[in-house]
């Protein structure tokens, strides 16, 4: 007969406890668990199995981190409010993620001139300086080789080839912020904030607070781009 036993995670609550959610992306209840591998045979375990770790549980959207129950000042036997939980098990908490905003935050505020300063102002980079050259390398040129091969004078298409190559030059100029924030202002963001492995939702709340607040570096910085970097 066929027995199919082997491992499994046995989680077993140990209480309950406030704490900022990544997800939520504010303070939520958490279920504290310990995790522990017990043998089974059928998927009925036997006992709560070796320490595997701990972890907490949102109550609002079910996410599962990784927990250290001695973090906490105490954790409470049922369920209750956030704020009722926070003064119980997690009195500093609002201090605590303050803090690490404010870590975050920092480097941002102190590259948040640079990019005022930059926006300010009207700046020609490589991309816009290619593209001027191009444009009046055609402008000479078409004229030439259409002249050579048909004997005529290029004088519509010359218009048509002055019209769109202007169009790409402020074009490539309206897109010369963009690379800018990329090129300078991510990848010094990433070195900064890279010790501090801060999670895509803190990383989001830092440059909305410094969007609302009306700095430019809170809503020219892409956090897509920027998470990319820090990885």
């Amino acid at each position: 007969m066929f027995i199919f036993w082997g491992k499994k995670l046995v989680y077993r609550r140990l209480g309950y406890v406030a704490d900022f959610c990544p997800m939520c992306r504010v303070a939520r209840a958490f279920e504290v668990q310990r995790v522990g591998v017990a043998s089974h045979v059928y998927y009925i375990s036997f006992g709560e199995g070796a320490l595997a770790g701990y972890r907490r549980k949102c109550l609002e959207c079910d996410t599962a981190l990784d927990a250290k129950p001695t973090a906490y000042a105490s954790l409470a036997e049922q369920p209750a409010s956030v704020a009722e939980l926070t003064a119980k098990t997690f009195p500093t908490l609002a201090q605590v993620y303050q803090a690490v905003m404010a870590l975050i935050r920092t480097p941002m505020l102190l590259l948040s001139a640079k990019v005022e300063k930059h926006y300010a102002a009207t700046h020609l980079d490589r991309e816009v300086g290619y593209t001027v050259l191009a444009w009046i390398a055609v402008l000479v040129a078409a004229p030439l080789l259409y002249r050579s091969f048909t004997g005529e004078a290029l004088e519509v298409g010359e218009i048509w080839i002055l019209i769109a190559g202007l169009a790409v030059v402020v074009w490539q100029i309206a897109c010369e912020r963009g690379r800018f924030v990329r090129r300078e202002i991510i990848p010094a963001l990433a070195k900064s904030l890279r010790p501090l492995a801060p999670s895509d939702a803190e990383v989001r709340a830092a440059l909305a607070e410094l969007g609302r607040l009306r700095h430019k570096i809170g809503t020219k910085v892409d956090p897509v781009r920027l998470m990319a970097a820090l990885a």
